[in-house]
């Protein structure tokens, strides 16, 4: 089984399986595309491709970097991400 990344969300989390390509609209500079390889308190860490057009093809190649979850204003998957399993922090 494909290792579960969580990312805060709403009042909960979102998970999704490790790799998974991700759209990322950060605070400061703007839409970010990568593969999420990565979280913790903090934090979110990525694979940002260096090719966009390898990057539509499913290549898994580019640096890592890491964004802070504070600076998350949305985020979206691309859909060969079927796994998401969602939890409400309320209950």
């Amino acid at each position: 089984m494909n290792e579960l990344i969580s990312i805060p969300d709403k009042n909960g989390t979102v998970m999704v399986p490790k790799f998974s390509r991700i759209k990322i609209y950060h605070k400061f500079t703007g839409v970010i595309n990568g593969y999420l390889i990565g979280s913790d308190n903090e934090k979110l860490y990525l694979i940002v491709p260096y090719y966009p057009n390898r990057f539509d093809k499913g290549i898994v190649e580019g640096k890592e970097e890491s964004i802070y979850k504070r600076h998350l204003i949305a985020f979206s998957f691309y859909p060969e991400v079927t796994v998401l399993e969602t939890r409400n922090s309320e209950g």
